[in-house]
C-alpha cells in the first residue's frame, strides 16, 4: 500500500509539471520597450522669405525705421514693422548707389540705357522721400578734351557707385573708377580728393569712414583683377595704398591669383580694426591698416560681399556667393564666436532659392538681433540667429 501512494504521488507531481510547462509556452513573448530616437538639434537660425523675389538686391541699407534694397529693378523701401514693399522710382533701372541724408532727403546713382543700348549714368535727388525725383546737373566723373578740330569736348566719364554721407560734417563722399571725390553741396560739385576721372579700373564699389571720422576708405579692383584699397587721412591729405598687402592676405603670397575687395567695415568696439571683404575670403587689420591677416580663407573661390558683427557678443556673421549666374545655389551662414579664429556654417534647406549672398546688415532692436541678405535674384531674406 505504501508503495502505491508514493507511485499515485509520482504521477501527480509529473501531471502538475508538465500541466505548468503547456501554460508558460502560451504566455506572449516579452515586450520590449522601443528607445527613442534623439530629436534633430533645432537649427541655429530662423530664415525668412521677405520679398523682391526674382531681382538682383546689389546693396541694403538701414535706418531707424526702413530697409533700403538698391536692386536691377528699381530702389524699394520697406517699412521695418511690417517688411512690405514700397517702390521709390527707377523702374525697370539698376540702381548703383544711395545716399541717404534723411529718410525723405535721399541721393541715388542710376545706370540707363540710351537709344543704342549704351550705358548712361545719372544722379539724382529726392527731398519728398521718392514720390519726385530731379537729376542733378553734377561734375562727377565730368572732365573736357580737347578733339582734332581743336573743340573741347566734355565727357561723364563714370557714376558715383558707392555713395556715402557724413552728417556731421555734411559732407558726400563717392567713388567711381579709381577715384575717390567728395561733395559738400549734396553732389552738385565734385573735389577730387584722390585718382582721378576715366580711370582704368573696375568699378570701386567698397567705400566706408572710420569711427574717429578722420579717414575714408575705399576699394575694389584693378584692370587685371587685382585689388585696391585706399586709406586716405582727411585732416592731412594723406593717402595709403594697401593694394599689395591685401592681395597677399586674399590669395597666395607667392602665387597672386585674382582678388578684389567688395567692402570695408569697422565696428565700435574695435576703434583700430578694419575688416575687408571680397574674393579670398575676410581679411583684419587691428592696428589701422600697418598688418594684415585673413580670417576665412578661399572657400571654393567663394564671393564674401560683407561681414558683420553684434556688439553684445562680438560675434562674426558672414555669407557668401558663389559665381553663378543663372542656377538657383544654397544659402549659407557662417558665424564664429572667437573673432574668426574658428568657424561654423549653416546651409538653408532649400534646393530652389538663389541664396547667393550680395549685401548684408544688421537691426537691432530689444537686445535681439536680425540679419538682412540680399540675394543675387533671390530678393530679400531675414535671418533671426537662435544661438545660444
Amino acid at each position: 500500500m505504501r508503495y502505491a501512494s508514493i507511485l499515485i504521488s509520482c504521477s501527480l507531481l509529473m501531471l502538475i509539471s508538465c500541466g505548468g510547462g503547456e501554460s508558460t509556452q502560451s504566455l506572449p513573448p516579452p515586450v520590449s520597450t522601443p528607445v527613442p530616437e534623439p530629436e534633430p538639434e533645432p537649427a541655429p537660425f530662423g530664415v525668412q522669405l521677405s520679398g523682391l523675389n526674382g531681382l538682383i538686391v546689389g546693396e541694403l541699407q538701414l535706418s531707424e525705421q526702413y530697409l533700403f534694397a538698391l536692386t536691377n529693378a528699381g530702389l524699394f523701401r520697406a517699412d521695418l514693422s511690417t517688411m512690405e514693399w514700397q517702390a521709390l522710382g527707377f523702374e525697370d533701372t539698376q540702381v548703383l548707389s544711395l545716399a541717404r541724408i534723411a529718410d525723405h532727403h535721399l541721393l541715388a546713382g542710376v545706370q540707363q540705357q540710351d537709344d543704342e543700348g549704351y550705358p548712361v549714368f545719372s544722379l539724382y535727388e529726392t527731398t519728398d522721400a521718392g514720390h519726385s525725383w530731379l537729376e542733378i546737373k553734377h561734375n562727377f566723373g565730368h572732365y573736357e578734351t580737347e578733339n582734332e578740330q581743336g573743340k573741347n569736348q566734355i565727357f561723364r566719364a563714370e557714376p558715383p557707385f558707392a555713395l556715402i554721407y557724413e552728417p556731421d560734417s555734411a559732407t558726400l563722399y563717392g567713388s567711381g573708377y579709381d577715384v575717390l571725390a567728395r561733395s559738400t553741396d549734396y553732389g552738385l560739385s565734385w573735389q577730387v580728393l584722390h585718382g582721378g576721372w576715366g580711370m582704368f579700373s573696375q568699378p570701386n564699389t567698397a567705400l566706408a569712414i572710420n569711427p574717429t571720422k578722420t579717414e575714408v576708405w575705399s576699394g575694389g579692383q584693378g584692370l587685371i583683377e587685382n585689388p585696391l584699397l585706399y586709406q586716405f587721412k582727411l585732416q592731412t591729405d594723406e593717402l595709403v595704398e594697401h593694394h599689395t598687402a591685401i592681395h597677399q592676405v586674399l590669395s597666395h603670397p607667392n602665387n597672386l591669383g585674382p582678388a578684389v575687395v567688395y567692402s570695408i567695415r569697422f565696428f565700435a568696439d574695435q576703434p583700430n580694426a578694419v575688416f575687408i571683404t571680397g574674393e579670398g575670403g575676410i581679411a583684419i587689420s587691428e592696428n589701422g591698416g600697418e598688418d594684415w591677416r585673413n580670417l576665412l580663407g578661399d572657400v571654393d573661390f567663394r564671393f564674401y560681399y560683407d561681414v558683420l558683427q553684434d556688439p553684445s557678443s562680438s560675434r562674426l556673421y558672414t555669407a557668401g556667393w558663389n559665381k553663378e549666374f543663372d542656377l538657383p545655389q544654397p544659402l549659407i551662414i557662417e558665424w564664429s564666436d572667437d573673432h574668426g579664429q574658428s568657424w561654423q556654417s549653416f546651409q538653408y534647406p532649400s534646393s530652389s532659392l538663389y541664396g547667393g549672398v550680395r549685401s548684408m546688415v544688421m537691426h537691432q532692436e530689444q537686445g535681439e538681433h536680425t540679419l538682412f541678405l540680399g540675394l543675387y535674384k533671390g530678393g530679400v531674406v531675414q535671418v533671426k540667429p537662435r544661438l545660444p
